[in-house]
């Protein structure tokens, strides 16, 4: 028999759960178990019912491999008591959104693996509600064309919405004539997002939400597929995904790199999504990320992550999705490039190697949502009066940075916020303002229940009013010749009154264990420009010159050479957030340690030099610590840094003209690398 998502395969997965599937069978059993003693209430609870439909695939999958009585009787428990629910959602949008959908994609699956176990009446009473739900956030979302996730192309919510009901409708369609009409909706909808995502395969969401929606999308491509339609496996959004993933992925491979709205560091790994990506590219990475996540990573995940309902209830998937035949290979193994860049969402990653205790940087700078999204979402807007950006799980993180080493985070990101601004992420503001868009919160916080509401339904956020010439990108980037270094441009996104011509980060890794961080600021007014960066502990100054973060296995040396009259603070920023509508009392705090470095006399233009260098915080052996010399010369400044082996000079000049003892260059900065014995190893300028 033909199931969905199980295709013709279920007499060769029965076969397989004494062989290869044996450990996955064991995990879907003990998820099964877990379901047994849980009290249900017959009103629908005060929280998000997502859990629910997860909870009845799993009991529907066990009954059909094993033919167990007490697996079929315990999933129509979950069945019914969901069926007998007068909605399906609490609190925002209910019946029309995420709890509703995933509903409809757990029971959706139930009803076509148990359709034929039911009895006529049970049958019919499924079916209803099914049809009930299924009409109901299908009218919501071609009632409100252009005002809604379901033009939310570039979106979770019109994933994952879409591709619930999609499920739904594909097991109703031989019992119910109008799921025909939800699936030609739902085919023209994923024609239309699988050509407008970005082929880099980048998420503007971070790494939390592409784990949240990422299996909808594999479930979507696998239906569509199957019904006759497009390959979207082949679209280059899906084919580049699990790059992103990847390489937005810590070092020691748990945690993640948390741009953008990442409910923490735990929660970003779906083993079924590595499986499934696996097996349709051959990706023996992917398959070797599944099982290290199955095999080391899978409780601590599922027991801090704030994801919700995680990862545990995805063992369904993971028993279907397992290809056995996939062989497991590291990145290491595969000699991955140590570096990537997403164009796209203007993501750059630079890692010293692929052990646990690697250095990592990932920086970005692009427009809101990424250059695609920012382009066709301003046109498809214009063009039908719509509104298709929904960017509230998007930060004001344009030439920001996220920096790891040693198992450790040394300058980090604020995580879940939906009140983003510059001054929390590691940015410079201008007189105290950053993104123009953050304009908006002059208006009234998200205390509001009306704002909190629109900002849920990615209204009313900081990008709801920033004009469409506001953008960032990167301007250049290049591997080559031992460097690597991106430059990222971001002046069009500050406040227009400031009239600033420049804001330019430049970071320049020449791979001796440091990062060179050139910051260009240029106005017609003069200003006071403030630098920051955000750790988890406070800096201790150690000269005028230097600041020192110790944390735990990690530490971090900040060498500042430019400008030479400086003030400096250090102080402590708070943030506190509302995880979802449906938990308001789920509350997110972080305390970030700030350090801060801004002109003393404010100035139409400054220029910030400073340099990173991540080292041993348990074996904090100073004489392992570079050295910095501020440099000028009549038109350029710079600085030359000595390591135990070489002398890195590194010169900026604002007019591209270089000229310093020896040095003579028409660039905007050069750097030149000597040995000991003066002899030159290797040079790079822009």
């Amino acid at each position: 028999m033909n199931y969905l998502l199980i295709n013709e395969q279920l007499e060769v997965l029965k076969q397989q759960i004494n062989t290869t599937h044996k450990e996955h069978m064991i995990r879907l059993i003990e998820q099964c178990r877990l379901y047994e003693n849980e009290v249900l209430s017959k009103e629908h609870p005060s929280t998000s019912i997502t859990y629910m439909g997860m909870a009845a695939a799993n009991l529907s999958l066990a009954y059909l491999l094993t033919e167990q009585e007490h697996y079929l009787e315990e999933a129509k428990r979950w069945i019914f008591t969901a069926v007998d629910y007068d909605v399906w959602g609490y609190g925002f949008l209910v019946d029309v959104d995420l709890s509703a959908s995933w509903m409809l994609y757990g029971l959706g699956l139930s009803y076509d693996w148990l359709k034929n176990h039911l009895t006529k009446e049970e049958r019919q009473r499924f079916l209803d509600k099914l049809i009930l739900q299924g009409n109901k956030i299908f009218d919501y979302g071609q009632d409100n064309l252009g005002h809604c996730w379901s033009t939310n192309y570039w979106q979770n919510h019109n994933w994952i919405n879409y591709s619930g009901l999609l499920t739904t409708a594909y097991a109703i369609r031989s019992d119910h004539p109008g799921a025909e009409v939800w699936i030609a909706e739902i085919k023209e909808n994923f024609e239309k997002v699988f050509e407008y995502l970005p082929e880099d395969g980048s998420n503007y969401e971070g790494t939390g939400y592409w784990r949240y929606a990422i299996n909808y999308f594999l479930t979507a491509a696998d239906l569509i597929r199957k019904d006759g339609g497009p390959n979207y496996f082949e679209a280059g959004f899906l084919k580049n995904s699990f790059d992103y993933r990847l390489y937005q992925s810590a070092p020691n491979w748990e945690e993640n790199i948390n741009f953008a709205d990442v409910h923490d560091r735990r929660s970003s790994h779906s083993i079924c999504a590595y499986y499934k990506i696996a097996s349709e590219y051959n990706n023996e990475n992917a398959q070797w990320l599944g099982e290290l996540v199955r095999t080391k990573f899978l409780f601590r995940e599922a027991s801090q992550s704030k994801i919700f309902p995680g990862i545990l209830p995805e063992a369904f998937l993971e028993f279907i999705w397992y290809n056995p035949t996939i062989k497991q290979t590291s990145p290491a193994q595969s000699n991955l490039s140590l570096n990537k860049y997403f164009p796209d969402l203007g993501l750059v990653v630079m890692r010293s190697d692929w052990e646990k205790g690697a250095t990592h940087l990932s920086f970005k700078s692009s427009p809101p949502g990424g250059h695609k999204q920012w382009d066709m979402s301003w046109k498809l807007d214009k063009k039908n009066g719509w509104k298709t950006r929904s960017l509230t799980h998007y930060h004001v993180d344009f030439n920001h940075f996220i920096l790891m080493h040693n198992d450790t985070s040394l300058v980090i990101d604020e995580g879940y916020n939906r009140t983003s601004k510059a001054e929390i992420h590691n940015l410079i503001t201008v007189d105290g303002t950053g993104c123009v868009g953050e304009k908006i919160w002059s208006e009234g916080d998200l205390s509001d229940p009306e704002r909190f509401e629109l900002n849920c339904k990615g209204i009313h956020n900081v990008w709801k009013n920033v004009p469409e010439n506001a953008i960032a990108k990167i301007e250049a980037y290049s591997e080559d010749n031992g460097y690597v270094y991106a430059v990222g441009e971001s002046s069009k996104m500050y406040y227009p009154e400031m009239e600033l011509t420049r804001n330019a980060r430049h970071i320049i890794n020449s791979e001796l264990g440091y990062f060179i961080l050139l910051d260009e600021l240029e106005s017609a007014l003069e200003h006071t420009y403030t630098w920051r960066i955000h750790s988890e502990k406070y800096a201790n100054k150690v000269t005028e010159d230097q600041f020192e973060i110790i944390n735990g296995l990690g530490a971090l040396n900040v060498f500042t050479a430019f400008p030479e009259v400086r003030q400096s603070a250090i102080n402590e920023t708070l943030v506190e957030e509302v995880m979802t509508p449906q938990r308001p009392d789920d509350i997110r705090r972080i305390s970030l340690k700030t350090l801060l470095i801004e002109n003393t006399e404010k100035s139409k233009n400054a220029y910030f030099i400073n340099v990173f260098q991540p080292k041993d915080g348990l074996n904090n052996n100073q004489s392992t610590d570079i050295t910095i010399q501020s440099v000028r010369s009549e038109g350029c400044i710079g600085v030359k840094i000595t390591s135990k082996n070489h002398i890195e000079t590194f010169l900026f000049s604002s007019n591209n003209n270089i000229d310093y003892q020896d040095l003579k260059s028409k660039s905007k900065w050069i750097s030149v690398v000597k040995d000991m014995a003066g002899k030159t190893i290797k040079t790079t300028s822009y």
